[in-house]
């Protein structure tokens, strides 16, 4: 006998069953149907790389955090905890022919060893969008459009993207000579201590009582794009090249939000600087408006990615969603799609009419969902079978009936039935 562990679950993976997977399905179409209006195209990658291929992009601490281990053939490998090398390892491998700019999307499954949480799991699916080869304003501002149209095109309105530039923060702590990459980690951490603990946090890196009011002033910006430049400005005092590069981008970028009619969809928001070593200046996440949950999903400009892995000097801006936070948040809008497997039509059979009936079951299948019994039942059972299924209509096939070439058609629904000539179904 076979014991239970044997058969259960994986902790920190799911099942979907078909009313789960329906949602799943709905989503990915929308999704790509929606970059697909952008000019993206669908790539797939591989599920396992080389672990050296991982721990080059985010070193290696990572081999603690993913499935890592040695193939029969005695290589190091693991299942990708994340999509950005395998798309960089793609372009680098054909990277003179591919044309620039390169828009690609792809519907990914990856894996991570971590706690299983609300919206987290071990093995999790993400839709991810980039465009290589161009660093501009309008390179950035596609990316934000294409993720705002996502949400848009799924029915959703409780989300804001909040956008940021991390050049800003970057050359401000270098300005003050504090370690750039631990404030990173304790301005992510803000919002999660009270200002107090912020604090003091900022103060054991050397920060002074001017330097922490004038980051908090920063930090507490808040509005549109285009509305918050001057204030940032303002905020800063002082502007180096890189600063005023980065308020150039997000000036142009505000234009074009607000040319397009997005700009109630987007905020400044200087805090946000992504946990991802690689991003270079432009990063966003989005929330739902309230910020009741973890981020929905993030994104930004990482310019070195291409280089790091002896491809040549390769610009580019993406974004990867997370499924599981979606799926939350559609939820709680009630804007999941509920499951509608009901067949458009229920081929009833009474008699020796298999010829006939499934003549017409092939034709009506060009268009349409259709069903019958799959072993020998009445009149009384096979209709049964599909009130049980939600059949939308029943084509009655009898072999009285088709000594006048007709079927009898019932509107499952209303109850209502009518005769109709066979070879309607054929014109």
């Amino acid at each position: 006998m076979i014991g239970e562990t044997m058969i259960e679950k994986l902790r920190g993976v799911r099942d979907f069953y078909p009313e789960n997977q329906y949602g799943r399905r709905v989503i990915y179409e929308t999704l790509y149907n929606t970059l697909k209006r952008f000019g993206f195209k669908e790539v797939c990658t591989p599920s396992i790389e080389s672990l050296e291929m991982i721990t080059k992009k985010s070193g290696a601490g990572i081999v603690d955090e993913i499935y890592a281990f040695k193939d029969k053939g005695g290589r190091d490998i693991c299942l990708i905890p994340e999509l950005t090398p395998s798309i960089a390892r793609m372009v680098v491998q054909r990277q003179k022919e591919l044309r620039k700019p390169i828009k690609w999307c792809s519907f990914s499954r990856h894996w991570r060893y971590e706690r299983p949480q609300k919206g987290r799991q071990r093995e999790f699916y993400q839709f991810n969008a980039d465009i290589l080869g161009v660093r501009s304003s309008r390179s950035d501002f596609e990316i934000i459009a294409a993720g705002i149209e996502c949400m848009l095109f799924l029915g959703l309105s409780n989300f804001k993207f909040h956008i940021s530039n991390r050049k800003i923060l970057e050359s401000f702590f270098d300005s003050h000579g504090i370690p750039v990459k631990e404030a990173f980690t304790i301005v992510d951490k803000r919002s999660k201590v009270s200002e107090e603990e912020f604090k003091e946090m900022i103060r054991t890196l050397g920060a002074g009582e001017e330097c922490y009011l004038q980051l908090t002033s920063l930090l507490d910006i808040s509005g549109t794009v285009s509305e918050c430049i001057p204030q940032i400005s303002d905020a800063l005092k002082d502007t180096n090249t890189h600063v005023k590069e980065a308020l150039d981008n997000l000036k142009e970028m505000g234009a074009f939000i607000d040319h397009y009619g997005f700009s109630k969809h987007c905020m400044i928001d200087l805090s946000i600087v992504r946990g991802l070593a690689y991003y270079t200046d432009m990063v966003f996440e989005v929330f739902d408006k309230k910020k009741s949950m973890r981020s929905l999903f993030g994104g930004g400009r990482y310019d070195d990615l291409i280089e790091l892995f002896d491809g040549q000097k390769t610009p580019a801006v993406g974004f990867a969603i997370g499924i599981p936070m979606l799926e939350l948040l559609m939820k709680e809008e009630g804007k999941w799609p509920e499951p509608d497997f009901g067949p458009d039509y229920f081929i009833i059979m009474l008699g020796n009419v298999e010829k006939e009936a499934f003549a017409l079951i092939k034709k009506l299948r060009e268009s349409s969902t259709v069903e019958y019994a799959l072993t020998g039942k009445n009149m009384k059972n096979q209709m049964n079978e599909a009130n049980s299924i939600g059949a939308k209509n029943a084509i009655i096939i009898g072999e009285r009936d088709l000594e006048n070439k007709t079927v009898t058609v019932k509107d499952m629904k209303t109850g209502t039935q009518e005769s109709v000539q066979l070879n309607k179904f054929y014109e």
